[in-house]
């Protein structure tokens, strides 16, 4: 059994507390340990990895390709009895619609790193400057310009890339934003079907290119190459080529000796001074149900958007949020609208043989300055994944539902579906993250009846999508599965040589991981709930470092940009107006 404990345990004081461990805590922990700060991280969940802390091996992860203990055991999967979430799409709808899971990200030393294939593309340019571009454009939309541009940010996400261990290729996606380096790694190895889809894409006019990702294509900082198992997305790497931040950057600050990382130890409050303008401890559940007090000079919100806002919210009960003058905590929650297509091919593909995805295409995305709503080919998108298929067990659970719909399970057409195997090894997907437009009526507050396992309120989401990305979903998926003319834009499928394809249906309940928005920063109080350092306007001594600072999602996977805000922020808590010595 892993630690629940680790990192130097004489220290007592702390100059920070950091609240998780994942993409928002890593890069943050690490640069304040680095620079001399003593470091508490309190993460709510267990910790999978043996001699995390070991300067003399490598950690051991608990973690296999063993898809019973993932998908049917639930090994990293929140626990909605535990962990309840209330869902509704408006206030109109009551109350709640149901109680369950709600986009939940894994609670574990490394946070949703751990269970994810770590896709990790930039932002575009543009990406930080929606306001302007789309002004009023989108009705019922909350657009606004980060307070930092792509070129503030470049030096952090190349020096988070170098951290986490990025293998890509600069300049093969035409609308890469400008690098001053180039990636750490060269691509892996790519499966076949993405070879395949790469000539299709040509032929339709796009352009297809390795997919910047935190897997290792060669032996990298003690970790090593990746052995393309096919067992990445929704699940924890058995060899750490995988570079989430339990192995990378929180690992480093444990090593540091400035830090103390304490496991299943739960955030329940944060305790303020008369004022409310600073906190002066944070109240937890530690791992024996007790209720602890732990206290530092600077506090660090980096649980995920909807548990930082849940906590501003659960620390005022009864009142509006502290850090909430502006009326803004919880607001502007925003997910990625994903439009899945599948197509379903003669040959074996083999998608499973490999890293779940390996290429992609930002065709997709758009050019903001040209938006227009009434023309649908200037839809805003987002990049597209290409990747393979399901594992076997729920290759078998597809087959057996489709049966099961023709009001009889046929045990040797069952067979002969697995045999053939239509949809684990002659199936491509593709999937398109679309941008969600910030709406302030998305948001997160706390139901007023459903508590977790604590007795504690538990979130709840309103969240109803826009126009704005549904158009995106319908344009472009239409033209991924265009099976009518192989000449020309679209027909992707077509020009692949699919026998079939089709868009699945959407999810009723966002389930992306892609969690943005509820604490969004900006130069204006009155408009948003942090700064431009990531420092609460509200609060002196507390910040957040993880996606909730985002203003708007764009079309892109948020984590390598929560890496590189999380690099900002702890630069500017180490060196306040000069945070560029951080990272020298």
């Amino acid at each position: 059994m892993s630690s629940k404990t680790l990192g130097n345990t004489a220290l007592t004081s702390f100059d920070v507390l950091i609240i998780g461990s994942g993409a928002g805590a890593g890069p943050v922990a690490y640069l304040c340990t680095k620079n001399g700060l003593k470091v508490l991280i309190l993460e709510a969940g267990p910790n999978h990895f043996a001699s995390l802390d070991d300067p003399q091996n490598q950690p051991v992860p608990e973690h296999a390709n063993d898809e019973l203990k993932y998908q049917v055991r639930s090994f990293i999967d929140v626990d909605t009895r535990m962990d309840p979430r209330a869902w509704r799409t408006a206030p109109s709808d009551g109350d709640r619609l149901s109680v369950g899971d709600v986009n939940g990200l894994p609670k574990h030393v490394g946070g949703g790193m751990v269970h994810a294939d770590v896709k990790m593309p930039r932002f575009e340019q543009q990406d930080f400057m929606m306001g302007t571009l789309l002004g009023q454009k989108v009705q019922n939309a909350n657009f606004a310009d980060w307070p930092i541009t792509y070129d503030d940010l470049e030096p952090y996400y190349a020096w988070a890339e170098v951290q986490l261990g990025i293998q890509g290729l600069k300049g093969a996606n035409p609308f890469e934003p400008p690098r001053s380096t180039d990636y750490p790694m060269p691509p892996g190895i790519p499966m076949y079907l993405s070879t395949l889809m790469q000539t299709a894409l040509a032929t339709s006019g796009y352009t297809a290119f390795p997919y910047p990702t935190a897997v290792n294509s060669q032996p990298y900082d003690g970790r090593p190459a990746c052995a393309d198992c096919g067992y990445c997305s929704d699940y924890g790497c058995p060899t750490n080529a995988k570079g989430s931040t339990a192995v990378t950057l929180i690992r480093k600050a444990l090593l540091s000796g400035n830090a103390l990382l304490l496991a299943e130890t739960r955030v329940t409050k944060l305790i303020m001074n008369g004022a409310k303008d600073t906190v002066t401890a944070v109240q937890c559940v530690d791992p024996n149900g007790n209720t602890v007090q732990y206290t530092a000079s600077r506090y660090v919100l980096a649980a995920s958007p909807i548990e930082d806002a849940r906590l501003l919210l659960l620390s005022d009960l009864g009142g509006p949020g502290i850090g909430n003058s502006s009326n803004m905590v919880g607001r502007n929650l925003m997910f990625h609208l994903q439009t899945s297509c599948v197509g379903i091919f003669n040959d074996r593909l083999h998608g499973h043989r490999g890293r779940t995805v390996d290429h992609g295409f930002a065709d997709f995305r758009g050019v903001a300055a040209s938006y227009d709503p009434n023309d649908p080919s200037t839809a805003l998108g987002g990049i597209v994944e290409i990747s393979g298929s399901e594992r076997p067990i729920n290759e078998a659970e597809y087959y057996a539902e489709i049966l099961r719909l023709q009001l009889k399970f046929d045990g040797g057409l069952f067979k002969k579906l697995m045999r053939q195997s239509p949809f684990r090894d002659r199936i491509v997907v593709l999937t398109m993250q679309a941008e969600d437009a910030p709406q302030a009526t998305n948001l997160v507050d706390l139901d007023p009846a459903v508590v977790d396992f604590f007795g504690t309120p538990a979130p709840r989401i309103t969240y109803s999508n826009n126009a704005y990305e549904l158009a995106a979903s319908d344009y472009r998926g239409k033209m991924m599965v265009d099976m009518t003319d192989g000449n020309g834009k679209g027909a992707i499928f077509k020009n692949a040589g699919a026998r079939w394809a089709a868009v699945t249906p959407r999810d009723a309940i966002p389930a992306s991981a892609h969690i943005m928005g509820t604490l969004r920063f900006g130069s204006d109080p009155t408009q948003s709930v942090c700064d431009a350092t990531g420092k609460l306007h509200d609060i002196q001594n507390l910040y957040c470092s993880d996606g909730a600072l985002f203003p708007t999602s764009s079309g892109y996977n948020p984590t390598m940009t929560i890496c590189a805000l999380s690099t900002w922020v702890g630069a500017n808590m180490v060196f306040p107006g000069q945070p560029q010595m951080a990272i020298q």
